[in-house]
Formats: structure tokens, C-alpha cells, sequence
């Protein structure tokens, strides 16, 4: 039931994303590390973060975020980048891989340049634009 509702949250979102195609020509620039072997990404909505609404751990998390990414993201509010997170985290096309390093679970939207970590707790981490070369190097 849940899967239900996300899928019908991302579907009202248009897939992802708040406002417009986000301009990934915006997105910032993230440094990382080079990626380990045998961590390639997949497309998989069978993590059990895809069936669940998450949330930061806390409002003040959530609304710190939201003022760092929520305008290229296109968001108006901080539950509309809530909102448009999990639609990531649901949208089957986004690619999905487990950071070596901490746990975390990584989402990316390639086709809009949308990017989500969650925690190994099932928290959100963060939701910004970046491009694919830097979730490959995750």
C-alpha cells in the first residue's frame, strides 16, 4: 500500500522534482572519491526505502536542507522537497546503489539530474542535482 502511494506521490510531482525539468546545467559541482569495483549502480525500486515515506531525521534537518537545495530543485516548500525526494527514492527509472563507505543508499533520476542519500537508519540524508559522473563516483 504504501509503494501505491508513492508511486501516486510521484506521479502528482510529475516522476520527481518540484517545479519544471530542473536545469542540470545548475547543479553544483560535488567531489568524491573514485568508485570501488563491483559497485556498479542498478535500476532497483525493491529497496525497502521505495515502499515507505521517508523523512529527515528531524524538522530542523528537513528545513536546513530545503533552504540549501530547495530552489534548484525547484521547490516552493520544504514538503514539497520532502515530497519530491521520496518520489525519487519510488520512481523505478532512478538508479540505485549501496555506499561502500557508510551504508547509505543512493538514488539517481538521470533523466533530471535529481539525486537522494538515504541513511542505513532509513533516514533522508539529502535531495539535490548533480550529474550522473558524480553518482558513479559515489
Amino acid at each position: 500500500m504504501r509503494r501505491i502511494l508513492a508511486l501516486a506521490l510521484a506521479a502528482l510531482l510529475g516522476l520527481s522534482g518540484c517545479g519544471a525539468a530542473p536545469d542540470k546545467s545548475a547543479a553544483p559541482s560535488h567531489g568524491a572519491p573514485a568508485p570501488e569495483a563491483g559497485n556498479e549502480p542498478t535500476r532497483d525500486a525493491s529497496a525497502p526505502e521505495a515502499a515507505s515515506h521517508l523523512t529527515f531525521r528531524t524538522e530542523d534537518k528537513l528545513q536546513q536542507h530545503f533552504e540549501k537545495h530547495g530552489q534548484e530543485t525547484g521547490c516552493a516548500t520544504a514538503e514539497e522537497y520532502l515530497a519530491a525526494a521520496n518520489a525519487v527514492v519510488a520512481n523505478p527509472a532512478a538508479l540505485h546503489k549501496l555506499q561502500a563507505e557508510d551504508g547509505d543508499d543512493l538514488y539517481f533520476l538521470e533523466s533530471t539530474g535529481e539525486f537522494v542519500v538515504v541513511s542505513p537508519a532509513g533516514y533522508l540524508r539529502t535531495y539535490y542535482l548533480t550529474d550522473r559522473d558524480y553518482f558513479e563516483r559515489q
